[in-house]
C-alpha cells in the first residue's frame, strides 16, 4: 500500500477572492460592506495590492460607537482606525503552524501574501478548521486500511522457523 498522508498547507486552503479595502475608503462603507458581507475582517491594500492595514469588526465598532457617543464623524477613512501592524501568514505553512500562528496572535483570520508583499489570498480559522477535519477524516480512513500484526505464541513462532528450514 502506497497511500500517503498528506498535511495541507496555507497555499491549498487560503481564500483567493478576497474583499479588500483602499485605506481612503470610508469607515461607514467598510462597515456596510462588513455587514453586507458578513464578514469580520478584511485586509487594507494601496495601489499595488500591497498590504499595508488591516480591518476587523472590532475596529470598525470602537469608530461607530465613538462616532455615536461623541455626535461626531472623527474617524472618515480607515487609515485612521485599521491596524497598521499585520501579521501575515505564510504559504507554505503547514495546517499545524498555521494553527499556532493563530492560538499564539489571538487571530481568527491572516492575508496571505506573495515574495514583494502583494494580497495573494485570506485564511481563517475556518478553513484551518475544515482542513483539520478532512486530515482526521483521511486519516481515520487510513488506519482501517492498515494490518494488525499478529501474535504468535512459542509454540506458533517455532513451527514457523521449522517449517522455514
Amino acid at each position: 500500500m502506497d497511500r500517503k498522508l498528506e498535511t495541507p498547507k496555507v497555499k491549498d486552503i487560503l481564500i483567493k477572492k478576497v474583499i479588500a479595502f483602499r485605506p481612503d475608503f470610508t469607515s461607514f462603507d467598510a462597515i456596510r460592506s462588513f455587514n453586507e458581507s458578513r464578514i469580520s475582517t478584511a485586509p487594507v491594500v494601496n495601489d499595488q495590492n500591497e498590504v499595508i492595514g488591516y480591518l476587523s469588526e472590532s475596529d470598525c465598532i470602537r469608530c461607530l460607537s465613538n462616532c455615536l457617543f461623541f455626535d461626531e464623524s472623527r474617524y472618515r477613512t480607515i487609515d485612521l482606525i485599521m491596524s497598521k501592524k499585520v501579521a501575515i501568514a505564510e504559504s507554505q505553512w503547514d495546517i499545524f503552524e498555521l494553527e499556532n500562528f493563530f492560538v499564539t496572535n489571538h487571530l481568527r483570520s491572516a492575508p496571505v501574501v506573495d515574495s514583494e508583499n502583494h494580497l495573494v489570498g485570506i485564511v481563517t480559522r475556518r478553513d484551518a478548521l475544515i482542513a483539520l477535519q478532512k486530515c482526521m477524516e483521511e486519516r481515520e480512513e487510513y488506519k482501517k486500511d492498515i494490518k494488525t500484526p499478529v501474535e504468535l505464541n512459542m509454540k506458533e513462532r517455532i513451527k514457523m522457523i521449522v517449517d522455514r528450514a
